[in-house]
């Protein structure tokens, strides 16, 4: 299964999402097994798998697979730019926060008010600051 999501193609999507829900029933949503059926469901945009990517988002203690999560919803759930990409902007890894920026929507005012304090926070990474200027502007602390 691992191999599938790894390297298989959109003939495969029934597999992996298959191994991802057996994994998560096995091991429950903090197994090391999960990374790559997790990258694979989101590399094949297994949008049926949004569910199983929401409960491993939302339950897992690892920073990394929930990282990992949320790249696949963003590949696989509509709702992502107004759900989980809102939360994501203040998550702990900078990578993910760096996706949130690109997909958050901004039609929320607490969105705006985080993208500006990305942009203005000097220890930010510089890759989060870029994403979030590509979004707001240059000028994003003074917006």
């Amino acid at each position: 299964a691992a191999m599938l999501a790894a390297r298989g193609g959109q003939y495969d999507a029934g597999l992996v999402l298959a191994a991802l829900r057996r994994t998560v029933r096995a091991e429950g949503p903090h197994g090391q097994a999960l990374w790559t059926l997790v990258d694979g469901a989101g590399r094949l945009a297994i949008t049926c798998a949004a569910p199983v990517l929401r409960h491993i988002y939302r339950e897992t203690a690892s920073s990394h697979l929930r990282g990992r999560a949320a790249r696949a919803l963003a590949a696989t759930d509509p709702t992502f730019a107004a759900g989980f990409a809102v939360e994501c902007l203040w998550d702990c890894e900078e990578t993910t926060r760096e996706l949130a920026a690109h997909h958050a929507a901004t039609g929320d005012a607490r969105v705006v008010e985080q993208l500006r304090r990305l942009a203005a926070d000097p220890a930010e990474e510089a890759e989060v600051q870029t994403a979030v200027r590509s979004r707001i502007g240059p000028d994003a602390a003074g917006v």
